[in-house]
């Protein structure tokens, strides 16, 4: 060595014995000798020095070969390195919990799925042993194979445990962080079965931890539904209603003794779905064309006798050739359609001649409150004639607030997703659509059933009551 660079590496080796302590050397240097460290991982698992730095201290000890030689990684790390990872561990936590890179843990993983056992096994083996006689260095020992068969079969549990963790979510309806084993005999058969073709049976029940005769047992019995005719009976319900009824009115319909949740089921196991409602308004507001009168309703749609409170609004029915407009007077103590009228204009003519029809139904002296919106309708000349003339008190909201005349909306909504759009009536003439609207009418007075009314439509409902319906 030069003088120059002797000065040099003095007077750095002064630096590190003032910045180490002897016992933080040896303790780097054995770190390094003594596992499978890199000098990289050795500075980031201590904190310290600089890789510059414990190479230094490397070379003055005697176990140094003369080059940083990267450390041959034992056959037992990089099996387990490959068996966490298989199992679920993150690779880099696989790295960490071994003191090794990332990247090997990655290399090892895919030398495993593409050459098995042996793709693991170290390249320079003969560099590691050092300058011994090759018949004098290891060959592969039947302990080798052992370990290999071993490693396989531990690979294939935990390929198995994954794919069973995976199927508990879609097949059980259980969390993903499930116990395996807490789950009941029947729902281990289910997973079993779905998963049978691709794993041993004898496989699967060990590590369900179910008896092969508990599986063959709740087999047995999985292939008997004993819903089977209640799947009929919710099936022919569904289709008497045209695809307008849920598992609430399902049940109701069937006067079934089982939960609605074996109802709600059952509909979406057979692919039964009520139709949803599309969000779209018709508005037939044009400004304050005459004094309006107050909300003497207040978002109160009951009513404890037929007649004493009534709703009205109009809203537009698509058809291929225009729009249908329907203007119904709705009773708020049962829904029952008191009348109603259906045209091809939303004018005074359509709104007049309904509640003309309407006021023909009132018995005695019945004078009903009559509540709507702010829509034109309801405000011109000869609507307000009529209302006087019958003695009718009005009734309005406010401005664009449909909550205060929601129960009439809310008929309007019904009647579009239960008929109107599942029966595709844009695609018929405006002529053709009137049928429909008068079924769906008689079908909404005569047989929808409501919660309300103790899952009877108005009219049985008011035949249940004395009442003329």
């Amino acid at each position: 060595m030069e003088e120059g660079a002797a000065d040099i590496f003095l007077e750095t080796e002064r630096k590190d014995f003032r910045m180490f302590s002897l016992e933080e050397r040896e303790r780097a240097v054995e770190l390094y000798f003594t596992t499978p460290m890199t000098t990289a991982q050795v500075v980031e698992h201590l904190g310290y020095p600089t890789r510059q730095c414990l190479e230094r201290w490397l070379a003055m000890d005697s176990r140094y070969a003369g080059h940083m030689a990267k450390p041959i990684i034992p056959l037992e790390t990089r099996r387990r390195a490959v068996e966490l990872v298989l199992g679920g561990m993150q690779q880099k936590q696989a790295a960490k919990q071994l003191g090794v890179s990332v990247g090997a843990v990655h290399g090892w993983v895919r030398a495993y799925r593409k050459g098995g056992m042996a793709a693991l096994q170290p390249k320079n083996r003969n560099a590691a042993q050092g300058n011994k006689p090759a018949d004098s260095r290891r060959r592969p020992s039947a302990a080798d194979d052992d370990d290999a068969e071993a490693l396989r079969r531990r690979v294939e549990e935990l390929e198995l445990e994954n794919a069973l963790m995976r199927e508990v979510v879609e097949v059980v309806k259980k969390d993903p962080g499930a116990d395996l084993r807490r789950l009941s005999n029947r729902e281990k058969t289910l997973l079993i079965d779905r998963l049978r073709p691709a794993y041993s049976l004898s496989s699967m029940t060990c590590l369900l931890a179910i008896a092969p005769s508990s599986y063959h047992y709740h087999h047995a019995r999985l292939g008997v539904d004993k819903y089977a005719g209640l799947r009929a009976e919710v099936a022919g319900a569904f289709a008497d209603s045209k695809g307008r009824y849920g598992y609430r009115r399902i049940k109701a319909v069937l006067k079934t003794g089982v939960s609605e949740k074996v109802v709600r089921r059952i509909m979406a196991e057979e692919g039964l779905v009520a139709h949803v409602p599309k969000r779209r308004r018709y508005s037939s507001y044009e400004g304050e064309t005459t004094p309006a009168p107050a909300n003497l309703v207040d978002r109160d749609f009951t009513a404890e006798r037929p007649n004493e409170k009534w709703l009205t609004d109009i809203s537009e029915i698509k058809a291929r050739d225009g729009k249908v407009y329907l203007s119904p007077m709705i009773d708020c103590f049962d829904g029952k359609i008191v009348a109603y009228t259906a045209g091809f204009s939303p004018n005074a003519e359509l709104a007049n001649r309904m509640l003309e029809k309407a006021a023909s139904t009132l018995p005695g002296n019945a004078r009903p409150l009559v509540h709507s919106d702010r829509g034109c309708h309801c405000r011109w000349p000869g609507w307000l004639t009529l209302m006087d003339r019958y003695g009718l008190t009005r009734s309005t909201g406010a401005k664009d607030c449909s909550p205060d005349n929601a129960a009439a909306e809310g008929f309007f909504g019904r009647m579009k997703t239960e008929s109107a759009y599942p029966g595709h009536w844009e695609e018929r003439t405006r002529d053709e659509v009137l049928v429909p609207v008068d079924d769906c009418i008689r079908w909404h007075d005569h047989e929808r059933i409501k919660r309300s009314l103790g899952w009877m439509s108005p009219v049985r409902y008011r035949q249940s009551q004395g009442m003329a319906a």
